[in-house]
């Protein structure tokens, strides 16, 4: 069985807003959007999905609404960052699983993060990004670029000739995994795919490696053309 999640977004912005068009269609359980006034919430109340409520974030009296002992994700998400971050304290203290506060003032980080409230400083992004934690966390994590496990990046096949002439599929090992090969104005995920001269490689591989990544990659390439001597006898 599925498991149903319900996630709070609290206090209007550009951000919430776009959260919830983010979330709406995606959501296992309720997804409620907590406006302060009520025109507000009558355009959240039109969306598929969304259960609008209007309040302020500051009135526990309207947070006690959300079920907030049941609540998987709590995203405070207004345009001032006092009343995101007391909102989001009062929900972690009533039971949410997971905290959010959006902030402009990087002095409020320190204090959140040792009370496990996770910060987050906005961009043009942000919606996509914090839909993707919520929907998808694994997903999330792999792709996260400062805080996940793994760190992907873009390689040029001339600076390793050694991987020039592999097939896409040969290159991988424990912690590092070679998953595309852009060349000619096209990318290519085929496990069958040949190297190019002047190709240019999109890597993924467990940060613990990071030092020691061109050894591990002309390790990886060494390997690969052994299999591929195997594969074409």
């Amino acid at each position: 069985m599925e498991q149903r999640i319900n996630v709070v977004v609290a206090g209007y912005s550009t951000f919430s807003w776009q959260l919830v068009e983010q979330l709406k269609d995606q959501i296992s359980g309720r997804l409620y959007y907590l406006v302060p006034d009520q025109e507000l919430a009558l355009q959240a109340s039109l969306q598929d999905n969304v259960v609008a409520v209007r309040g302020e974030m500051s009135n526990t009296d309207v947070l006690d609404q959300l079920d907030l002992a049941h609540c998987h994700t709590f995203v405070a998400g207004a345009r001032e960052d006092q009343a995101n971050v007391l909102c989001a304290l009062y929900a972690q203290n009533k039971g949410a699983q997971n905290v959010y506060a959006r902030i402009f003032e990087i002095k409020f980080a320190p204090l959140l993060e040792s009370v496990g409230v996770t910060p987050l400083q906005t961009s043009h992004t942000a919606a996509a990004s914090m839909a993707l934690s919520i929907l998808k966390p694994a997903v999330a994590e792999l792709v996260d670029l400062t805080h996940g496990q793994f760190e992907l990046e873009e390689i040029r096949a001339d600076e390793y000739v050694e991987l020039v002439g592999c097939r896409l599929g040969n290159l991988q090992a424990e912690n590092l995994h070679i998953i595309a090969v852009a060349q000619r104005e096209k990318i290519f995920l085929s496990y069958n795919t040949p190297v190019e001269t002047g190709s240019r490689l999109i890597i993924m591989y467990d940060r613990q490696i990071k030092k020691k990544l061109r050894q591990e990659l002309r390790r990886v390439a060494a390997q690969a053309a052994q299999r591929s001597k195997i594969q074409d006898r």
